[in-house]
């Protein structure tokens, strides 16, 4: 029997477990058909438009996803050339990745944002975060910000795809939107703006394009 996502992470953060809940969505999805509810297995919409606008070549660079859910994103970026590290907390989305796409090049991996392979260390040309923030709760936000800013080679870009909110709106969610306050976070370990785009749907959003240039 097949459970919804929102009894789900309900039941997790009930029983002070609130990460536990991705693995058990997806394992729910890939064992019992259930549903993931925030993949429609196409990439980002406002990463495509912005990788075309920037006429984004990945060829010779590293990049890595972060909380790579399905993998959509990871192969799109794949396409463009870069060599993609994609990673998960949740094995059985690792698992359903690698059945999705199983002649990928894309490496995914099952690993932790906040305890994350040293080796990572600013050693990706490309960091893309889309969503991954916003879907862990907001005292996890500072860690996984400075957690996701040490991903970022010298002169390697970042790109984050938020849902947005004002400083002084209170935190709710499931998703948490993010302010420009939380943001600056970003800048604070080291990054430089480049771009900052927001849009204004049914639900504010922010697509905020960074660099480390740093030596």
């Amino acid at each position: 029997m097949t459970q919804s996502p929102r009894d789900i992470i309900e039941q997790h953060f009930r029983a002070g477990r609130p990460l536990d809940a991705f693995e058990a969505i997806y394992a729910n999805a890939r064992e019992r058909g259930g549903v993931v509810p925030w993949d429609n297995q196409l990439p980002a919409p406002h990463l495509v438009e912005w990788a075309q606008a920037q006429q984004l070549n990945g060829t010779g660079r590293r990049a890595l996803v972060i909380g790579c859910g399905l993998g959509d994103d990871a192969e799109f970026l794949s396409g463009l050339g870069f060599a993609v590290t994609a990673f998960d907390l949740s094995a059985s989305a690792i698992a359903m990745c690698r059945e999705r796409w199983p002649q990928s090049s894309v490496q995914y991996v099952v690993a932790d944002l906040l305890n994350a392979p040293r080796e990572w260390e600013r050693a990706f040309d490309f960091v893309l975060e889309s969503r991954t923030i916003q879907a862990i709760p907001w005292q996890y936000t500072e860690p996984a910000i400075r957690a996701i800013s040490q991903f970022v080679a010298v002169r390697g870009d970042l790109l984050v795809l938020c849902l947005a909110r004002e400083p002084h709106e209170p935190k709710s969610g499931i998703p948490w939107p993010l302010s420009r306050d939380e943001l600056a976070q970003f800048e604070r370990e080291g990054l430089r703006v480049v771009q900052w785009d927001s849009f204004l749907p049914q639900q504010p959003r922010f697509r905020v394009h960074y660099r480390r240039e740093d030596l």
